[in-house]
């Protein structure tokens, strides 16, 4: 229910749960790189002496890359729905 393609792996549909699991894993593991390197070079900003000169204020909420936390959320989201209905298609089978 957590790792999408699992399902399909335990109804014997190896190549697609192994390739569903494997690119949501990561999805995963680049979310969570881009998030921790993100929150690192925010920190260095915020706990810098010089926070208030210029603009690294303003720069410091732009050290997350918010557009690729966006898209690798949408892109494991996806994976997630994708998952789901050929979960949903492969129970229907076994079932018959």
């Amino acid at each position: 229910m957590f790792l999408p393609g699992a399902g399909l792996l335990y109804l014997g549909h190896w190549r697609s749960g192994a390739l569903l699991a494997g690119a949501f894993l990561g999805c995963f593991l680049a979310l969570l790189g881009v998030f921790v390197v993100g929150y690192s070079r925010y920190l260095s900003v915020a706990m810098s002496d010089d926070l208030m000169r210029g603009d690294n204020l303003e720069r410091a909420g732009d050290a997350f890359h918010q557009p690729w936390l966006i898209a690798l959320t949408v892109a494991g989201g996806v994976l997630y729905l994708i998952s789901s209905i050929l979960f949903t298609m492969a129970k229907r089978r076994f079932r018959e």
